[in-house]
């Protein structure tokens, strides 16, 4: 298969060998072409947006056209969004849709039931594989079905289900038939979320502290299962939109199209670039604007994925403030993007992501970008978890200067833990109810230790700690300084050594509660409040010492 395939247009200069330049559009399939015409697993809009609107000089043109192939070949070959299919059926139930599309659709092998919208009094399934619990003349009933075509936008349970779609979405019969033959015999789907259970907040937890994902998902393709304290995948109803991977505080979640080493990587094409992102589904065709020098774009598929670690990355590797192209901003990117104007406003007196609804906005803000000084840095590691990069990220753009606080927010949470050392017994619940290594034991020193800038503020260590009131978690934001980042010792003790053999076997604390509580129960019994202070060795030895001498 030919990779790179440039079909000639208005623009016309001179390319790379790697690009194959052609008249008109080839009949086979090819890896990538900027022109519609083309058969092509990627048609990259960026392509000609480029050539069309930047100021580069030519030489600088060429280069970048070469870097903008590059990086939709890099996204393809790394990419784990593999492609799926379901077979499914023609069964198909119009809600309040008018019969003369039902006697349309029967033309075309379709079996069609009519229903009116109250009528349908719940659906759940997914695309092949639906059923409706139907009420008609005060009698329930199951109705198995393949797709729903529906009117209304009241329903939420229609636009949560793959398989229902809004008739009014289709400027004619014919269109809609065109989709549904592209859905029915085959429905192809793609995978687009990656799971790491080992570092998720909610899976197997005794209580609840996170499931922003399933909070956020616009379908249901993610949904908690109380009961098991676990998350149910069902990738046939996601959207791809990336909403849950931008709120995921310990990076459980991955971007399948862009995984986050992937990622990584790709980011080195942008290297001394101002980037501009733009999401898939926005309309580059017909866009004329200045694109001015240096400024490359960037496509992603998902319009709502883009982490406070993606908007970092991108800074730190172009050096430059950026553009975010895109009539939608998620909960996760917006508050992602308040931080980090926020840390760059005291920094450097700068925006770090400007975000531009329209042409207008985009334009304005374009004019805006420069390359900013001591910005750059190259740091990617990805044995660490999401936290962790950030984390470096951030420490080496704040250096040695304090910018003061900046407050939490309601997705992107930081916060610090307050530890009474008087009541702590260092028995580390805490540091193993902590899953994203905030939390430490330190064994050479006794201690337990904290790192701030890796907490994501759960709070399943409060609900963890065995002392009552010892623990506090604050959600007090995010504190701008190189201290923040470094571990800090919250509680130490002493190794206790056993009173028999002296061997070092638990904190002091620790056996002095343990004593102080079973005392009384052992009613002035020597033998037994000896065996206290003994390690569990001795304390067999002792008791059974004293039972031969009775």
């Amino acid at each position: 298969m030919r990779s790179f395939v440039y079909i000639k247009n208005d623009e016309v200069l001179p390319l790379p060998d790697e690009i194959e330049i052609l008249d008109t559009p080839l009949d086979e399939e090819v890896l990538i072409s900027n022109d519609k015409k083309q058969k092509a697993l990627i048609f990259a809009p960026e392509i000609n947006f480029y050539l069309k609107n930047s100021k580069d000089n030519t030489l600088q043109k060429s280069k970048n056209i070469l870097k903008l192939y590059e990086a939709r070949e890099h996204i393809y070959n790394f990419g784990l969004d593999l492609e799926q299919e379901k077979n499914i059926g023609n069964k198909i139930i119009l809600a309040d849709i008018n019969e003369n599309l039902a006697s349309f659709l029967k033309q075309h092998n379709f079996e069609v039931l009519c229903l009116k919208e109250d009528e349908i009094l719940a659906i759940f399934g997914c695309v092949g594989e639906l059923c409706a619990i139907v009420k008609n003349a005060n009698e329930e009933y199951e109705l198995d079905f393949d797709i729903l075509l529906f009117k209304t936008k009241e329903r939420a349970d229609f636009l949560r289900q793959s398989g229902c779609y809004n008739y009014e979405n289709f400027k004619d019969e014919v269109e809609l038939l065109e989709f549904l033959q592209s859905k029915s015999p085959r429905y192809f789907y793609k995978n687009y979320i990656m799971y790491d259970s080992n570092i998720c907040q909610y899976h197997q937890r005794r209580t609840e502290h996170c499931a922003k994902c399933a909070e956020l998902c616009p379908t249901t393709a993610i949904l908690k299962n109380d009961e098991k304290k676990e998350l149910e995948f069902s990738q046939i109803d996601c959207l791809g939109c990336g909403a849950c991977i931008s709120v995921c505080p310990s990076g459980s979640l991955d971007y399948a199209p862009l995984p986050r080493e992937s990622f990584f990587k790709l980011t080195t094409l942008y290297q001394k670039q101002k980037i501009l992102i733009i999401p898939k589904k926005m309309d580059l065709e017909n866009l004329v604007l200045d694109l001015p020098e240096d400024v490359l774009p960037l496509m992603i598929e998902g319009e709502k994925v883009l982490s406070a670690l993606h908007f970092l990355t991108l800074l730190q590797s172009s050096g430059a403030n950026l553009v975010f192209y895109t009539d939608v901003v998620s909960e996760g990117s917006g508050e992602a993007i308040f931080l980090l104007n926020a840390i760059f406003k005291r920094k450097f007196n700068q925006t770090a992501v400007w975000v531009a609804k329209d042409k207008i906005e985009l334009q304005n803000a374009l004019q805006k970008l420069e390359f900013i000084e001591n910005l750059s840095f190259d740091f990617h590691n990805n044995t660490l978890t999401t936290r962790e990069n950030f984390a470096k990220g951030l420490e080496h753009l704040i250096d040695k200067d304090d910018l003061g606080v900046v407050p939490s927010g309601e997705w992107l949470r930081y916060g610090e833990i307050k530890i009474n050392p008087n009541t702590c017994t260092l028995c580390l619940s805490c540091v193993g109810a902590c899953n994203v290594g905030a939390l430490i034991a330190d064994s050479k020193e006794n201690a337990l230790k904290f790192n701030a800038s890796l907490c994501t503020t759960c709070g399943y260590c409060e609900t963890s700690c065995a002392e009552k009131d010892t623990l506090e978690l604050l959600r007090n934001g995010i504190k701008l300084n190189s201290s923040y980042f470094n571990f800090h010792t919250l509680a130490k003790d002493e190794l206790f050594k056993c009173i028999e053999c002296g061997k070092e076997f638990a904190t002091s604390k620790a056996v002095q509660k343990i004593a102080n509580l079973m005392k009384p129960r052992f009613l002035g019994d020597e033998t037994k409040i000896k065996s206290l202070y003994c390690c569990a060795d001795c304390k067999a030895k002792v008791m059974i010492a004293a039972m031969r001498k009775i």
